[in-house]
């Protein structure tokens, strides 16, 4: 009975420590170097080029394939700073990349805010499904499913 009444009193006092273990949101726009939560959205030429540039370049470079991403039709928004208010803001995407193969894949990307070169303009991470070599997007790209 002793260590009965011991141990709810122990979650008492755990259930009521919870909202202290939880974080503060303060908005990524209010801190000392503040981020802007303006990005370029998923269909801008610039996103799209970045993903086409980089993943052509990387296919030539370091796998010697002969395969380009043509074009990338059907963009779309999937989220738009899904992990909260106070972290970089960022911006999912997805669309169908056409190969210079004659296939079509799906390939996924996020914009991120000011993580490109030297923190001067936004960042591109990508993923095309069947064509990460390195797994570091989980299978399918599932890291950027949001």
């Amino acid at each position: 009975m002793r260590h009965t009444a011991g141990f709810v009193l122990a979650c008492l006092a755990a259930l009521t420590a919870l909202p202290a273990l939880s974080r503060e949101e303060i908005p990524a726009e209010m801190r000392d170097v503040p981020f802007s939560g303006n990005i370029a959205t998923c269909a801008e030429s610039g996103t799209l080029n970045a993903v086409m540039g980089r993943f052509n370049a990387a296919e030539r470079r370091f796998w010697n394939g002969e395969v380009e991403i043509l074009s990338i039709e059907a963009v779309r928004e999937v989220a738009f700073r899904p992990h909260g208010q106070d972290l970089i803001p960022r911006r999912y995407c997805t669309g169908v990349a056409v190969l210079s193969n004659a296939t079509r894949t799906r390939v996924n990307f996020a914009v991120v805010e000011r993580m490109g070169f030297a923190s001067l303009a936004d960042g591109v991470q990508f993923c095309l499904v069947g064509y990460d070599r390195n797994h570091t997007a989980m299978g399918d790209c599932r890291r950027f499913d949001r």
